[in-house]
């Protein structure tokens, strides 16, 4: 009897990793570089797949050539599901979003318990990246950001 249950958790988590390894294959189109120019401000964000299992990325925002803004990124496939991660210097520490929705032109991650953004899109259209974040700001309306970048030749 218990080499029986042992057997069936070992095939869950098992089918859960093929699962998630699935999810990971439909993240590959936002493994590139993107860059976003407006007036004197460029953003930019590069992302770099180190395994099956990790994306890495950086986001940064220029104006007049001097950094503003700069976050570390990665996409993690975990037991505990497929989470985005943002590493930014104003928050204690890295802020981990789970990805709820996948497919071959979208994904979304959610952290309901983050201030804001409490989640965060991207989409591939047409082989450029609308990227937005959502959630409460801090009068308490909701609010969304934004972000459209086209890919570095």
């Amino acid at each position: 009897m218990y080499r029986l249950i042992f057997f069936i958790i070992i095939l869950k988590f098992t089918l859960m990793a093929q699962s998630n390894q699935e999810e990971m294959k439909k993240l590959l189109w936002i493994v590139d570089s993107w860059r976003s120019v407006k007036d004197e401000e460029v953003s930019a964000e590069k992302w770099i797949k180190i395994n099956d299992s990790l994306f890495e990325g950086e986001s940064t925002t220029t104006v007049k050539n001097e950094v503003v803004f700069r976050e570390k990124l990665k996409i993690e496939n975990t037991p505990g599901g497929i989470f985005y991660t943002a590493d930014v210097p104003h928050n204690p520490g890295p802020v981990r979003f789970k990805l709820i929705t996948v497919n071959d032109t979208m994904a979304v991650f959610e952290n309901p318990e983050h201030d804001f953004p409490q989640k965060i899109t991207y989409i591939n259209e047409t082989g450029n990246l609308h990227a937005f974040i959502e959630g409460p700001a801090k009068d308490g309306k909701m609010k969304k950001i934004d972000f459209y970048f086209l890919k570095e030749r």
